[in-house]
């Protein structure tokens, strides 16, 4: 008997899966990679002597949707309690100054695959439909010739699958978008803003998922929303099952938090009234269920004796829910940014700082709160190079992050950059409140952080170390900071695409 046979009536009982979602599951654990999308037999690298197999360790990277600084109780959230993740972190190493790549999620993630910021390589938004990427400037897909963290990963002898959300080209009317299997994974299973093999949500967004329904480009089914996390940490433990003779990775990319918030009856009876709307409760509800499931699923991997060699990584995207109809009623919309300026499509603070958990047991200095690194999503390419000993990809402009799981805080880094839209483009999405709305542009050097639209203009400069509310605009009284830091602002901006 198959793994996958062993495997599909866990699946359903455990996501309440319908007898076709089941059927396609099947189909999906088997399907061959798109010969046009595969690495060529001549590419095909030398399977890792075994010792190396053996040191190398298996990856699991937990990627949550529109996840707040403070949404997990571990960095502050006092109304539910998120303890899985809460062991996670206090077992393993919290870094507290860990930064997206941008404040948005399609961008932040082409960032954190490919070690690049992401206006680098034509992300500046979100891929959206074609005519809305063109009047923005932004590309239909991410380039599949780049180097990507699955790509080195495949290459050094990885099995690899991409689970959950892409968002990084393919949905609305692009049908014709590269699969995540053309970008070094060997498997991928993830929603209506991708193709392949996906899971349309019936009961949320649907007329994305019908948009997506009509594309074609791989099996697909229906399936409430409330359910897909858990779907997903099934096929996670299905994934690692049937490679358990190699080092695997899995991009496990949720999205529970974004809105709208689909959470279960039962754990939305056991949350309600703890927040401040009927819409905070849902949220609440979606992050205590999220939680659940991904101890369930951290158990699992405990029990099949995998987390003896895996470094789990969590973080999220980009800040919390902006929603505009909370500030027409005078009230916060839920997520929390833990009092940092700034939400989801705001490179203040609160739009892109978050927690990153990292937990490698036995490899890590266990109970580590590290307050010192800056860190940025650019970073786990050339970290995760560092750790299985291949080379950092040219390009990549990210770090290692690898001394912080040692407890020795990394305190020297090159500047930070960020754009969340193009010069000379119309602007994009903000928040709902003015104090959030941020300046499109923004540079880190050292302690310092500048922020400015087009050409220069609006000015604004913080120093985060003293100042991590962003309350107190420096840009007057420090013309020398202002000065360097606008120049090379300037620069990085002069040489991005066009």
């Amino acid at each position: 008997m198959s793994i996958s046979s062993q495997i599909a009536p866990k699946f359903r009982a455990a996501a309440h899966l319908t007898a076709a979602a089941a059927m396609t599951l099947t189909a999906i654990a088997t399907l061959p990679v798109p010969a046009a999308l595969a690495h060529s037999a001549q590419e095909a690298p030398a399977p890792a002597p075994a010792r190396e197999a053996e040191r190398r360790p298996n990856i699991l990277f937990v990627l949550v949707d529109d996840m707040g600084f403070g949404d997990l109780s571990v960095m502050g959230n006092k109304k539910v309690q998120t303890p899985n993740l809460d062991r996670l972190a206090r077992e393993g190493v919290l870094l507290t100054k860990f930064y997206d790549a941008a404040p948005i999620c399609s961008s932040s993630r082409a960032g954190f695959l490919t070690g690049r910021f992401p206006a680098d390589v034509g992300f500046v938004g979100i891929t959206a439909g074609r005519a809305r990427n063109a009047e923005i400037g932004q590309v239909d897909w991410l380039d599949p010739k780049l180097p990507t963290i699955a790509r080195l990963l495949d290459d050094a002898g990885y099995a690899t699958a991409h689970i959950g959300k892409w968002h990084l080209g393919g949905g609305r009317d692009i049908g014709d978008a590269p699969w995540p299997t053309a970008y070094g994974f060997d498997r991928s299973f993830t929603t209506f803003e991708g193709l392949g093999p996906r899971v349309l949500v019936s009961d949320e967004e649907r007329f994305l998922a019908q948009q997506s329904d009509t594309l074609g480009q791989g099996p697909r089914f229906w399936e409430l929303k409330t359910n897909l996390t858990g779907l997903y940490a099934d096929m996670t433990v299905d994934f690692v099952a049937q490679h358990s003779d190699k080092p695997w990775f899995v991009n496990l990319w949720l999205n529970d938090i974004h809105d709208p918030w689909a959470p279960d009856d039962e754990t939305l009876a056991d949350v309600m009234g703890k927040g401040t709307s009927s819409d905070d409760d849902r949220m609440l509800a979606s992050l205590v269920k999220m939680d659940k499931t991904l101890g369930r699923l951290f158990d699992r991997l405990d029990q099949m004796g995998e987390l003896d060699n895996t470094l789990i990584l969590v973080t999220s995207d980009n800040g919390p829910s902006p929603l505009a109809r909370y500030h027409e009623r005078g009230e916060t919309a839920p997520g929390s940014t833990e009092g940092l300026r700034g939400r989801k499509f705001s490179l203040y603070e609160g739009g892109i700082r978050q927690p990153l958990i990292m937990h490698w047991r036995g490899h890590m200095k266990a109970g580590t709160r590290d307050e010192q690194t800056v860190g940025q999503g650019v970073d786990l390419l050339p970290t995760f190079a560092s750790i299985i000993g291949a080379k950092k990809p040219a390009g990549s402009v990210g770090i290692d992050l690898s001394p912080a799981l040692q407890g020795q805080p990394v305190t020297r880094r090159p500047d930070l950059f960020w754009a969340y839209g193009k010069e000379g483009r119309p602007m994009l999405g903000k928040p709902s409140q003015p104090i959030d709305v941020s300046p499109r542009f923004a540079v880190r050097e050292g302690d310092w952080k500048l922020l400015a639209n087009d050409g220069g203009a609006d000015v604004e400069l913080y120093n985060l170390v003293r100042d991590p509310m962003e309350k107190q605009d420096l840009a007057a009284s420090e013309p020398e900071v202002r000065g360097r830091l606008l120049a090379k602002l300037k620069k990085w901006l002069a040489q991005l695409p066009k």
